[in-house]
């Protein structure tokens, strides 16, 4: 017992910043500890470390009740109604509680068509409007649904969620709007009067940060666009007779959470920090304050390629919304068409979260911790910077209107896929891990946006995309070389010394070629020359080869291996980053291009497929 008391009375020595600064600089072996700091996409530089220096006193000290959050998740329009409607009732039996779909006349892919009550009935045939809560994005306006919901006499009085409206949100996305935006606004009015008297508890403007996350923009463009579009909106039904608490509580967003997983909690948190000072700028009491978070798992960050590599990002992703503290989130299947299975998945993340982590029982999980503290105030001040910016230029629309906006997140975009594509930012089971055995399966295509040249608001729209599409394409290419061949394209990796000389630029030489769909055929492992010779002449090799080894052993017997492998029917690869004296010496004696961690791995690939002919194969 005395050992006890004796332990419990021990604590450890207290350490200043200079001491662990000192310590950490000799483990660096005399680098300084800023070399540790990293930049993030916004802007924002990251420390190794963070301290109690590091809190703002200014922000709030609480930002969240409870991480209680509700389980949502999209329908999407794959099938009939019946169908949907089967589906749905098995799903709210299995845990969902929140109905949420797109539909007409969003454009979004995927999305229902219910213009009229006959498909309104037949979507909800046996599902009383009382029992649900529904979150339904209706693109530019939401009168076509709400029409629908009136002409069904379905009862509304106690029907929870969102039918909402964001005709900013998809003007940023398509380009086009088919009315004017006040036609919208004068609509949003109408709604908001209907849903007083018929629907008391349902919000009907929904803000989306959708095209401008998976546009490729950063935290900071989105808190900002999402802002900036939120502040027209009260403005709008102020200017119609609402006041800023009734306008303000009308309104809920939804933001898309990425893999960056202390950037996306914290830009939850920021927005809910945005939102306060904007509505009490407003003279918007702390009820009008209270803001609506939806989040979804990002299609940004999604791949083809290795489909269950999604359903572990999805897991991190809806654990950041909930530590963000999002009020409902929508985890995504983790593989396109949306099976049974996929969504049982996707459903039962939430309830590992929930019922095994217990994250939904602590309130504001992420208060208290420096680094996000610290991240939440820079990620609320630099947004609140292009806000202002942003409201300089006009607003919302008008800085969509003269490409501001899109140029900031298109120079964002660039960068993103710069880093994907010389392998600086890691997408596993796509740029790193790839996994030749899978069973590729075909994209599965949306169908286009129908455009109107006559529309009266036009804009650049911000094109979505994902971060794995190039490398895609390339898998893509090479399966159907496959197909037609009735072999994988490949690539003869020309071992230089013994195994454990070689196998670090043998593997990081597999895996380069991989990622593209190309075979890697390994050579044994050469002690000369003349080895390499008889085996070349042997196997009958042509194409692409690729020589790894060493440093020693390159300095040993390079030049004779590639003088060895050299022929016109062949292309001579090195693996590894060599001095560039070195680099022309070998590019004399027949050495095409060089592999290394500098590359952009990418337009290398590309480089070879268009070579060996593979991209003369569409998918």
């Amino acid at each position: 017992m005395s050992r006890l008391k004796e332990m419990k009375n021990n604590s450890f020595p207290k350490v200043t910043m200079e001491e662990w600064v000192e310590q950490a600089e000799k483990a660096l072996k005399g680098k300084p500890v800023s070399k540790l700091n990293t930049a993030t996409y916004e802007g924002i530089i990251r420390k190794p470390v963070y301290t109690e220096n590091d809190k703002n006193d200014q922000a709030p000290k609480q930002l969240i009740d409870q991480a209680n959050w509700a389980v949502s998740q999209q329908l999407y329009a794959s099938t009939s109604f019946e169908e949907l409607n089967a589906q749905m009732k098995m799903e709210l039996e299995s845990g969902l509680q929140f109905i949420h779909f797109a539909t007409y006349p969003s454009t979004e892919p995927n999305a229902l068509i219910i213009n009229d009550q006959t498909a309104l009935k037949e979507l909800f045939s046996d599902i009383s409007m009382n029992d649900i809560a529904l979150q339904v994005h209706a693109g530019a306006s939401a009168t076509t649904f709400i029409n629908a919901l009136i002409d069904s006499g379905m009862e509304t009085k106690n029907l929870q969620g969102i039918i909402g409206a964001d005709p900013v949100g998809e003007l940023a996305a398509t380009g086009r709007l088919s009315q004017p935006l006040e036609q919208y606004y004068d609509e949003m009015k109408s709604n908001i009067e209907w849903k007083e008297n018929n629907a008391p508890h349902l919000k009907t403007i929904w803000v989306q940060s959708n095209a401008y996350h998976n546009g490729g923009a950063n935290a900071v463009h989105e808190l900002a666009a999402v802002m900036a579009t939120a502040v027209e909106y009260l403005q709008q039904l102020m200017n119609r007779g609402l006041t800023i608490g009734e306008a303000s509580q009308e309104i809920a967003f939804t933001f898309p959470v990425g893999s960056d997983f202390f950037m996306e909690l914290s830009k939850l948190r920021a927005a809910r920090v945005l939102w306060t000072n904007i509505v009490e700028a407003f003279g918007g009491d702390e009820k009008a304050q209270k803001m609506t978070v939806h989040a979804t798992t990002s299609m940004f960050t999604k791949s083809n390629l290795d489909p269950y590599v999604n359903m572990l990002r999805s897991t991190t992703e809806a654990f950041s919304a909930a530590i963000g503290g999002a009020d409902s989130i929508n985890v995504e299947s983790f593989q396109q068409g949306n099976d049974a299975f996929s969504r049982r998945i996707a459903r039962n993340t939430h309830y590992i979260l929930k019922e095994e982590s217990f994250l939904d029982k602590v309130v504001d999980p992420a208060a208290g911790s420096y680094y996000v503290e610290n991240l939440t105030n820079q990620l609320a001040d630099e947004a609140w910077k292009l806000f202002q910016e942003l409201d300089k230029l006009g607003g919302i629309v008008e800085a969509l209107r003269i490409n501001f906006l899109q140029e900031r997140i298109t120079e964002v975009k660039e960068k993103r896929l710069k880093d994907v594509q010389s392998r600086k930012k890691v997408l596993v089971g796509t740029n790193m891990f790839a996994n030749l055995q899978e069973e590729l399966k075909w994209q599965i295509s949306t169908q286009p946006i129908e455009k109107n040249e006559h529309a009266p608001v036009k804009v650049q729209a911000i094109s979505s995309l994902r971060l794995s599409e190039a490398f895609e394409s390339l898998r893509y290419q090479a399966k159907v070389y496959q197909e037609k061949q009735g072999t994988p394209p490949k690539v003869t990796l020309i071992n230089l010394g013994s195994l454990a000389t070689h196998k670090a630029r043998t593997d990081f030489a597999s895996g380069f070629f991989q990622v593209g769909g190309l075979q890697p055929v390994l050579s044994p492992s050469f002690e000369d020359a003349k080895e390499i010779v008889e085996w070349v002449s042997e196997q009958n090799i042509n194409g692409y080869v690729c020589i790894c080894g060493s440093d020693d052993t390159y300095e040993e017997f390079l030049n004779a291996a590639v003088v060895a492998v050299n022929s016109p029917n062949r292309k001579v690869l090195v693996a590894g980053l060599l001095e560039a004296g070195r680099h022309k010496e070998l590019q004399e004696i027949g050495v095409s291009d060089f592999i290394h961690i500098r590359s952009n791995c990418y337009e290398q690939l590309v480089k070879i497929h268009q070579e060996m002919g593979l991209t003369d194969n569409e998918a």
